[in-house]
């Protein structure tokens, strides 16, 4: 299926949202979301606004059964234009509802790497249409070319897909309740966490610079969309996507296990590469299908690799590098890895025994020289509850980087962690708060 988070990223995403910073000061002193409403100036709400949670305790993995699993930065987005989560998105960033994360590779039980398909260039392999014939069969749908079943627009027998803003809807939780018991049996579901989780996004909307005649988006714009598959009139599957400027970036996928034997996992994903291929057609900056995290050591996130051609993104230099020449480098060492071919070593993480070879990318202030450190924190500045350092009633205040050190050394180092993680351009240019 598409792009299905591990259950441990409900655990966590549970986890993140009792806590608001890694810091002792952050817990005692932070501020509620609400404490934002009527502060911020017209321009200023259409600011992404990052509230920085630090790193996050270790839980079992979902993917591996480690008990101790991987630690994850993390941060809590109260509002984030479609632009900026792009470029997060580029860097190792994924999102569940709200929060933000990325993985501590330094010391991580299994190698996460973002995946993208280039959409524009995918052809459905033979298995694929095999499963397309599979479905226009169950369907009696009268189409002569199985590829009509990914055009939008088209109904087929009793297939009906409506892409719409994502929203609760208590046919939408019926499903994703069922779908929860029998296939990852938790039975601890509710509808606070189904809304948090799928329904609700920090995603602001953002509009066209002109409507476009048979523009299949019904918000006319950016921002976080589900996709509805009907089945006969029944609700079947939500694919919860996020359309982004440079591509269609999967979430999550749930479905009625009633209608398993469609492998709608399969048949969402190929749809989903086809809305990009029609919003292209309108955005041409819109270019990429992004599944998620492919982790080489879980056959069930390895799926990802048959849609072809796809990339890797190498966290050391960013870069995205085709799959193919990944695949050979992870073969030789399954440590997390990068795929430079200037640097010599395998891996930049742990060799097979272990021991840390090189600082973890991306995500470490130990990566910056001095001068790198003293220029970040002259250009970053926090919202900090200056009254609650006091004792006194909150009094929410911008503080520059460099005047963190007066408060904390670890506040310090939180805001340093996070200006590398993110990178200069969106550290300086969103609003960033504990």
């Amino acid at each position: 299926m598409s792009a299905v988070p591990s259950d441990t990223e409900h655990s966590y995403l549970d986890n993140a949202s009792s806590s608001s910073s890694a810091s002792s000061y952050g817990s005692d002193c932070s501020h509620d979301d609400s404490d934002y409403q009527g502060m911020a100036t017209s321009s200023e709400s259409k600011r992404s606004l990052l509230r920085l949670l630090g790193m996050q305790s270790r839980s079992e993995c979902g993917y591996c059964g480690t008990e101790d699993g991987s630690r994850f930065l993390a941060l809590r987005a109260i509002r984030l234009t479609c632009d900026d989560y792009q470029t997060l998105i580029d860097r190792g960033w994924r999102r569940a509802g709200s929060l933000l994360y990325l993985t501590d590779h330094s010391d991580a039980c299994c190698a996460y790497y973002t995946i993208r398909c280039h959409a524009l260039e995918h052809v459905p392999s033979a298995s694929d249409r095999k499963h397309l014939r599979r479905i226009r069969r169950h369907l009696s749908a009268a189409v002569d070319n199985v590829s009509d079943l990914l055009v939008s627009g088209i109904e087929a027998g009793g297939l009906e897909v409506r892409l719409e803003a994502a929203s609760f809807t208590e046919e939408k939780f019926a499903v994703f309740e069922k779908y929860q018991v029998a296939v990852h049996n938790d039975e601890d579901v509710s509808r606070q966490g189904f809304r948090r989780f799928l329904c609700d996004s920090p995603l602001l909307f953002q509009p066209l610079a002109r409507p476009v005649e048979g523009l299949v988006l019904p918000a006319s714009g950016l921002g976080s969309y589900h996709q509805c598959y009907y089945v006969d009139g029944r609700l079947a599957a939500v694919g919860v996507l996020d359309i982004l400027p440079s591509c269609v970036s999967s979430v999550y996928l749930f479905y009625d296990p009633d209608f398993s034997h469609l492998s709608l996992g399969t048949f969402s994903a190929l749809r989903e590469i086809a809305l990009v291929q029609q919003l292209h057609e309108h955005l041409p900056n819109l270019r990429y299908y992004y599944m998620g995290y492919y982790i080489p050591s879980c056959p069930k996130m390895t799926y990802k690799g048959r849609w072809r051609p796809a990339d890797l993104l190498d966290l050391r230099t960013l870069k995205w590098i085709p799959i193919d020449r990944c695949l050979e480098r992870i073969a030789r060492h399954p440590v997390f890895c990068t795929f430079d071919p200037d640097v010599d070593k395998l891996s930049i993480v742990r060799d097979s025994r272990g021991q840390v070879l090189d600082i973890a990318p991306a995500i470490s202030p130990e990566l910056l020289t001095p001068e790198e450190r003293c220029r970040a924190l002259e250009r970053i500045e926090v919202l900090v509850d200056v009254g609650g350092l006091f004792g006194m009633p909150r009094r929410i205040a911008s503080v520059s980087g460099s005047q963190l050190t007066l408060i904390s050394d670890e506040l310090e180092e939180l805001a340093l962690q996070t200006y590398v993680s993110v990178g200069d351009q969106l550290a300086t240019n969103v609003t960033l708060s504990l």
